[in-house]
C-alpha cells in the first residue's frame, strides 16, 4: 500500500470510529463490530494489508493496546466496587474457563480429527474472554458499575488462565509429555500473586513520586511509560504482565482515598496523589484511538483457511454462549437487572490471545498446526459478531435473554413493570402524604396552644 494512502487511511479511521460511536446510540451496532469488519476488507478480502506487513510492530502494537486498555480500566476502579465484585467475578471466571474448555475439547474431538491435547489446547487458548474487546464494549453499554467490575475483572483474571493453561499444554505438545494439573494450578497461583504484588507495590511507589513529577511540564506521558516499565519486567520475570497492569491502574486511581486514611498518616511520612481529570481524560482519548486501530488490526489478522473448520468454531461459539447462563445462576440472586444479566450472559467475545496463541503450533512446526490456527481464527471471529448481534438485541429489548435464566416470561414483564412504576408510584403517595404530615403538625400545634 501507496504510505500517502496508508496516512489517509490511518487518519480517516478515526472519523470513521467516533461515526461508529454515534451510530451505537442509535443503532446499538457496536464500533468493535464495524472495524474489524473494515480490517477484513482490507485485510483478507481486499488482500492490500496482510499482518506480515507489520512485522514486530503489529505484536508490540497490540500488547501496547492490550496494557493501556487494562490500565485505564483499573484507574476508574474503585476498592468499594472491587471489594464487591471480586468474589463473584472469580466464581464466574473459573466456572465458565472449564465449561468453555470442556465444549471446545468434546465438539473438537466430536467433528476433527484432533488429538485430545491439540483440543486441550485450542480450548485453554478461547476458555476465557478478551479485555480489549469486553472493555470497550461495556463502556459503550453503560452498565451499572458492579455489571461492569465484574466484567472487567473476569476478562482480565481469564487472560491469565488463558495464557498460563495455554502455554503449560503447548510444553506438552512439544515434549509429548503428560500434564499435571497441579503444576498448572501452581504456576497459575504464582503468576497471578506475585503480577498483582508487583503491580499494586508499584502503583503505591509510583503515586508517591507522581507529585514530583506533575511539576515537571510535558509530564502527561510519565504514568504511561511507568505502566510500560512494570508490565515488560513483570513478563520478563515469567509472570502475568495484564495483571500488573492492571493492579497498578487500581493502585493508582485509589491512592487518594489512601492517602486520607488515618492509619496511612501515621506509618508513612510523605503523601500519595491520584491522576487528576485532565490526565484520566487523557488516558481515555489513547485508548480510544489505539482500540480503534486495534480491531482493525485482528480483522487484517483473520486468515480464512478451512471451511469446516470455521463451522466448527461457530458450534463452538454458539455451545459456549449458550451454556453461559448456568455459570450467571449463581450470580441471578444477586440484584441485578434484567439488562445487566442479558448482557453477562453475551459478554463472550475472544480477541488478542487466542489470535496470537494459535498461531504458534504452526510456527513451530507442530502437528495439527494449521487447523489449530484456523479455529483459533474461526472463534475469535464469529465470537466478535455473535456477541455483537446480541447485544444489539439484548440493548433494544433487555427481555431477550430471560429464557436462558429459566424465568417465567410473565415474571419478569411483572418485575420489570414494577421497577419502571414504582418511582411513578411514589411519586404519587409524596404529596398525600405531605399534607397529612402538614395537618398533623398543625393539629399538635393548635393542642399545645390551648394547654398552653
Amino acid at each position: 500500500m501507496d504510505i500517502s494512502i496508508a496516512i489517509i487511511f490511518l487518519g480517516s479511521l478515526i472519523f470513521f470510529s467516533h461515526m461508529f460511536n454515534s451510530l451505537f446510540d442509535k443503532t446499538k451496532i457496536p464500533n468493535v463490530l464495524l472495524l474489524m469488519l473494515i480490517g477484513i476488507i482490507v485485510g483478507p478480502i481486499g488482500g492490500w494489508v496482510s499482518p506480515t506487513d507489520f512485522g514486530q510492530v503489529g505484536r508490540i502494537f497490540t500488547t501496547i493496546t492490550l496494557v493501556v486498555i487494562l490500565f485505564e480500566s483499573g484507574v476508574n476502579l474503585r476498592f468499594a466496587d472491587i471489594g464487591k465484585a471480586f468474589g463473584s467475578a472469580f466464581l464466574i471466571t473459573i466456572i465458565n474457563f472449564i465449561v468453555s474448555v470442556t465444549i471446545a475439547v468434546v465438539v473438537i474431538m466430536m467433528f476433527t480429527k484432533l488429538d485430545f491435547v491439540a483440543s486441550l489446547f485450542v480450548g485453554s487458548i478461547i476458555g476465557g474472554t478478551s479485555s480489549a474487546v469486553v472493555i470497550p464494549m461495556i463502556k459503550q453499554l453503560k452498565l451499572k458499575e458492579r455489571s461492569e467490575t465484574i466484567l472487567s475483572l473476569e476478562s482480565a483474571l481469564s487472560d491469565v488462565l488463558c495464557l498460563i493453561v495455554a502455554l503449560a499444554v503447548l510444553g506438552g505438545m512439544q515434549s509429548g509429555k503428560d500434564l499435571e494439573m497441579s503444576d498448572i494450578l501452581i504456576e497459575i497461583a504464582e503468576s497471578f500473586l506475585i503480577a498483582l504484588a508487583i503491580g499494586i507495590i508499584s502503583g503505591f511507589v509510583w503515586s508517591a513520586f507522581l507529585k514530583i513529577f506533575k511539576e515537571i511540564k510535558n509530564s502527561m506521558f510519565t504514568s504511561l511509560a511507568a505502566v510500560l516499565i512494570v508490565y515488560g519486567l513483570v513478563e520478563k520475570l515469567g509472570y502475568n504482565g495484564g495483571i500488573a497492569a492492571l493492579s497498578f491502574g487500581i493502585m493508582l486511581g485509589n491512592s487518594g482515598v489512601i492517602n486520607e486514611k488515618k492509619l496511612f498518616k501515621k506509618i508513612f511520612a510523605f503523601s500519595t496523589v491520584s491522576l487528576g481529570k485532565n490526565e484520566k481524560d487523557f488516558f481515555s482519548e489513547l485508548v480510544f484511538i489505539l482500540q480503534t486501530y486495534f480491531f482493525v488490526f485482528i480483522g487484517i489478522s483473520i486468515q480464512f483457511g478451512n471451511l469446516w473448520l470455521y463451522i466448527v468454531g461457530l458450534i463452538i461459539v454458539a455451545a459456549i454462549i449458550l451454556s453461559r447462563p448456568l455459570s450467571l445462576k449463581i450470580l441471578s440472586k444477586k440484584k441485578f437487572d434484567n439488562k445487566d444479566l442479558a448482557i453477562m450472559a453475551i459478554m463472550t467475545p475472544k480477541g488478542l490471545i487466542p489470535a496470537v496463541l494459535a498461531s504458534i503450533p504452526i510456527q513451530l512446526g507442530l502437528k495439527f498446526g494449521s487447523e489449530i490456527q484456523d479455529l483459533g481464527f474461526a472463534v475469535v471471529l464469529f465470537s466478535i459478531i455473535i456477541c455483537s448481534i446480541l447485544v444489539i438485541l439484548v440493548s433494544k429489548d433487555p427481555l431477550f435473554m430471560t429464557k436462558l435464566f429459566k424465568k417465567n416470561t410473565s415474571e419478569i414483564q411483572t418485575e420489570s413493570v414494577a421497577e419502571n412504576t414504582e418511582a411513578g408510584v411514589v411519586a404519587e403517595l409524596t404529596e398525600p402524604v405531605k399534607e397529612q404530615l402538614e395537618e398533623q403538625k398543625d393539629d399538635n400545634e393548635s393542642v399545645e396552644e390551648k394547654n398552653e
